[in-house]
């Protein structure tokens, strides 16, 4: 039941970022592949050990990326055995194996013209664990390993670095494992050291030009001519009447005087 309502989850998670609009940074998918020192809680009694980590995520705000990881890690029991089993010499082929699967948010503090920028990482998830510590007396046989799945939690800061076409990250943090059948402890707090490299899926969008504003028409002598009277730009009287006789400047000038008809021969 736990599985299933985080792989619930985490199936929303990726289809709210899938719904981000798209915006001036890179919100590619992209797939991540890493590994690591595990620094393990005393009370499993195990030596640290390595892990192996396989993502896939996206940016969904400029600062913000979310990510659902799978993370392994199979660290070799140092004392298997448990006070009154009568087994406490070093066993390599038990172990206490880890696997998880958890969505893990990075809030990053971006500054322009960076390649480099340091983020801090928050998580949560389920956890698997096949617990191979002897719980009864060897001279019974090896115990089955403890198979169970718990709630799990991480904290962590890191850099991300851009390498170009693919990005780094190098992240410290803890781990926080809600499992309450140990035989040592209720729960198990567990250091982690990292790098991981990320692939973008797909080309990268082309920047989105800024819309260029029109040009705002600008009025030409023709647009001023408001009586219509022929004379545009240098019409000192706008307003003339229509069909009204003007000069150069656009005013009215003076209608000419009527030629007088010439006398009449007188006939007596």
């Amino acid at each position: 039941m736990k599985k299933k309502l985080l792989c619930c989850a985490l199936l929303a998670g990726m289809s709210m970022a899938q719904s981000a609009m798209a915006q001036s940074y890179d919100d590619r998918f992209y797939i991540t592949a890493g590994a690591g020192v595990g620094f393990f809680d005393k009370d499993r009694a195990v030596s640290d050990d390595v892990y192996g980590t396989l993502g896939f995520g996206k940016f969904v705000t400029p600062n913000i990326s979310v990510d659902a990881e799978l993370w392994h890690a199979n660290p070799d029991l140092n004392n298997p055995g448990t006070a009154g089993s009568g087994f406490n010499a070093i066993v390599v082929e038990r172990n206490w194996e880890l696997m998880s699967l958890s969505l893990t948010g990075r809030y990053h503090f971006i500054e322009e013209g960076r390649s480099w920028n340091p983020y801090i990482a928050l998580g949560i998830g389920a956890q698997e664990h096949h617990d191979g510590t002897q719980t009864q007396p060897i001279a019974l046989g090896f115990n089955k390993s403890r198979v169970g799945t718990n709630l799990m939690a991480l904290a962590g800061v890191g850099i991300q670095k851009d390498l170009g076409y693919a990005s780094m990250r190098a992240e410290i943090g803890a781990r926080f494992d809600m499992d309450d059948k140990g035989t040592a402890n209720s729960y198990y707090t567990d250091g982690y050291l990292g790098v991981s490299f990320l692939f973008p899926i797909g080309p990268e969008a082309a920047p989105v030009a800024e819309p260029v504003p029109a040009p705002i028409p600008q009025k030409t002598c023709a647009d001023l001519d408001d009586d219509t009277d022929g004379v545009n730009c240098d019409d000192k009287c706008p307003g003339s009447p229509a069909g009204q006789p003007v000069g150069a400047d656009g005013c009215p000038v003076p209608a000419p005087e009527p030629t007088p008809e010439p006398p009449k021969p007188f006939r007596g």
